[in-house]
């Protein structure tokens, strides 16, 4: 079966499964995406969350220093959110811990611990695209030890095929996994980025010792998929190493560069 040239680039050369897929587009909109996280005691944050009776919470404080609480964010970067929630707070960023990493492009629901906050401050502040429900104290900062995994409702636009091939091939291909057992557990898109597919490259250089070419590749390789203004300005600083103009250059939207 004829694999995609952007899968070829992150390492994928087979796919499990022969049947046709049924194309369409994910993420058109945050809210084609919902993501809501599960704990390993069996906490689930809910973008429709319930609301905690925050009279209880602020009688039954335990000896800990750690609210925890379920972050609902909309179509935000999930470092960039945790940056502004702590500087909304007066926090430092490491005072806010998760246990996993959610989707930009999405509405996602997670758990996360504050350290020394208040439900009071905590109801005080408000950022746009972003809403944090106090649920409890925690014994300990939250981490990835705690995470059991992720429950997904994904919304499918612009498929071309009418609903009687979309089944058949859904049908078609659920049966093939099974045949093998399940769903192999590759490193894909998730891990490596669809528009500019290029971690694994920085970790390459990396692993390498070739600091100056991992940070050349996250700065300036440019990849089609991308904003084309990125791929100018990119291309830009890959040809000509001016990093001073470089840093005029970039479009504010690069936050991490």
């Amino acid at each position: 079966m004829y694999v995609s040239k952007i899968d070829r680039k992150v390492g994928i050369e087979v796919y499990a499964t022969k049947t046709p897929g049924i194309s369409g587009i994910i993420k058109y909109f945050a809210e084609d995406f919902i993501v809501e996280e599960m704990l390993v005691n069996g906490s689930k944050a809910s973008i429709n969350h319930n609301e905690v009776l925050l009279q209880d919470l602020k009688n039954h404080r335990t000896l800990t220093d750690y609210l925890l609480c379920v972050l609902v964010k909309r179509d935000k970067d999930n470092f960039l959110a945790i940056k502004a929630l702590a500087k909304g707070l007066g926090l430092r960023a490491e005072d806010i811990q998760i246990a996993g990493i959610k989707d930009t492009r999405a509405v996602t629901a997670q758990h996360i611990t504050l350290r020394k906050v208040s439900v009071e401050d905590l109801q005080k502040v408000s950022i746009n695209g972003i809403e944090v429900h106090p649920i409890g104290f925690f014994h300990t900062k939250i981490s990835p030890y705690y995470l059991l995994g992720n429950q997904f409702r994904i919304i499918i636009r612009n498929i071309r095929h009418s609903r009687t091939t979309i089944k058949e091939r859904i049908s078609k291909t659920i049966s093939e996994l099974r045949k093998i057992g399940g769903i192999p557990n590759f490193f894909g898109h998730q891990r490596f980025g669809t528009r500019r597919p290029i971690t694994h490259l920085v970790g390459k250089a990396i692993v390498k010792g070739n600091l100056e070419k991992a940070a050349m590749i996250f700065l300036a390789k440019a990849m089609p998929y991308e904003n084309p203004e990125s791929q100018i300005v990119r291309k830009q600083l890959w040809e000509t190493g001016d990093f001073k103009q470089a840093l005029k250059d970039f479009p504010k939207r690069l936050h991490y560069e």
